[in-house]
């Protein structure tokens, strides 16, 4: 039991709370009376009215006491505090810190500024939109407001309700066909936005990066979703785009992509090279060679590296390999002779490559530095 919340209380209130979380008994019966007497919500008011009185050590008190509600650990008081009705009045507590007595956070400003939420396309579901705005919270309290006295449990228990509502969000919007669609028309010629097409492909980078801790199948049918609605135009769009971030996040849905299943990308290379028409690889060697971010070219770089490693196969005969080690031995020693697979290596040596090569050839022939290096 814990004293009634109040200004007068708040120091018994602490040390009760101190004196329960030295056992693991005391935490879990703790945990459990606050989240069942709807403890946080009759917590909440007490910060205005100690800004109102500007009583500094009421808040301290109040920012431990939040604090350690937070290091009990409970994963249902943390998605609890997360939700609209008390995420501002508790990140209003923690703005208080003891420890900087001097410093006042503005997590509550943070938070409650509505810019921060893009919406690329409209999403319907109600309860995936809040979905997104509590993993955004969850993120934020474990980058910001936490940081520096969350214990590893904690730590844990944040992760995991973040990847949990991720997949949850990925796993919704991936499978609703009207969505797709209306996000990937935003990269027609109708569309004049720039800025809102930069926006869709920060988006698609995100749910690429959420898929690779998805399992293979689920992976599978995300990439297999995207590609159907043009998710390798929008690569080329984003590969080409003068702004950086975005040609980073290009080349990061691209290697995600290739990773996954280096022999789709192969044939798609392949069906280019069929309809005469530029493969991905042309596309990648000649942004590699004009490219001035260092990053970025590392990635052009990698994802053309993993187009022609022989090794670099698809995801789904692995996931078929992990039930059937002989399917996947006779499937690996069928892979190099995939006409396609050949088709696309010799098409690379005997054209891309000398495109790819062709700044060292050009060196040929060029007269040596004179400097003198080892002139003082």
């Amino acid at each position: 039991m814990l004293p009634n919340p109040d200004l007068g209380n708040l120091h018994d209130i602490e040390n009760h709370m101190r004196a329960a979380n030295s056992t693991p008994g005391g935490r879990e019966a703790l945990a459990k009376f606050i989240f069942n007497e709807k403890y946080i919500p009759r917590l909440i008011p007490l910060v205005e009215m100690a800004e109102d009185l500007e009583s500094v050590s009421d808040l301290h008190r109040l920012c431990s006491i939040m604090k350690m509600l937070i290091l009990l650990n409970d994963s249902q008081i943390i998605e609890y505090i997360v939700t609209d009705a008390v995420v501002l009045g508790v990140v209003g507590a923690l703005e208080y810190d003891p420890d900087f007595p001097l410093h006042k956070a503005n997590h509550r400003q943070y938070l409650s500024d509505e810019s921060k939420f893009k919406e690329v396309v409209k999403i319907e579901d109600e309860n995936i939109k809040r979905k997104i705005h509590y993993t955004f919270r969850l993120q934020y309290l474990k980058d910001v407001v936490l940081a520096r006295i969350l214990d590893d449990p904690t730590f844990s228990v944040l992760n995991s309700l973040i990847f949990f509502h991720q997949v949850d969000i990925v796993q919704h919007l991936q499978t609703n066909g009207a969505f797709l669609k209306e996000l990937f028309s935003i990269f027609s010629p109708k569309e004049q936005s720039m800025q809102r097409k930069k926006d869709a492909v920060l988006f698609i980078q995100q749910c690429c990066g959420i898929a690779k801790s998805l399992q293979a199948s689920s992976r599978g049918q995300l990439y297999q979703n995207f590609v159907s609605n043009g998710l390798l135009e929008v690569i080329q769009f984003a590969l080409k785009h003068q702004d950086a971030i975005v040609r980073v996040a290009g080349t990061e849905i691209l290697i995600n992509l290739i990773e996954h299943d280096a022999l789709m990308l192969r044939s798609q290379v392949f069906k280019a090279l069929q309809e005469k028409s530029k493969p991905l690889t042309d596309t990648l060697i000649e942004l590699l060679l004009i490219e001035v971010d260092l990053g970025v070219k590392a990635q052009m770089a990698e994802a053309i590296k993993i187009l022609l490693d022989p090794n670099a196969n698809s995801a789904s005969i692995e996931a078929l390999g992990r039930t059937n080690s002989d399917f996947l031995a006779k499937m690996r020693g069928q892979l190099p002779s995939i006409p396609q697979t050949d088709s696309f290596i010799q098409n690379f040596y005997d054209d891309s490559a000398r495109k790819l090569f062709q700044p060292l050839k050009d060196l040929e022939g060029r007269e040596t530095s004179k400097l003198n290096i080892f002139k003082t």
